[in-house]
């Protein structure tokens, strides 16, 4: 089975940055070290959010993980 992100449970510096996205018109990266949670926090915001989202990341690999493009494409 799949795992659900509506049941997910953020953390409290993740559930700050998810209402800074939820309240801000500015253009905004995430970023920080491997395993840290990013891919697992983009892929909660992408369902949980109302916003158009753009998801970029620097390696394909990671991209993928995150269900995005990478930032070579993006601007390419």
């Amino acid at each position: 089975t799949s795992y659900d992100m509506a049941d997910m449970v953020l953390t409290d510096e993740m559930q700050k940055a998810y209402d800074l996205i939820e309240n801000t018109t500015e253009c905004l990266y995430i970023t920080g070290k491997a395993g840290t949670g990013k891919t697992t926090f983009l892929k909660y915001l992408v369902e949980n959010t109302h916003k158009n989202l753009m998801v970029a990341a620097s390696t394909g690999i990671a991209a993928i993980n995150a269900g995005g493009v990478t930032l070579h494409s993006l601007f390419n």
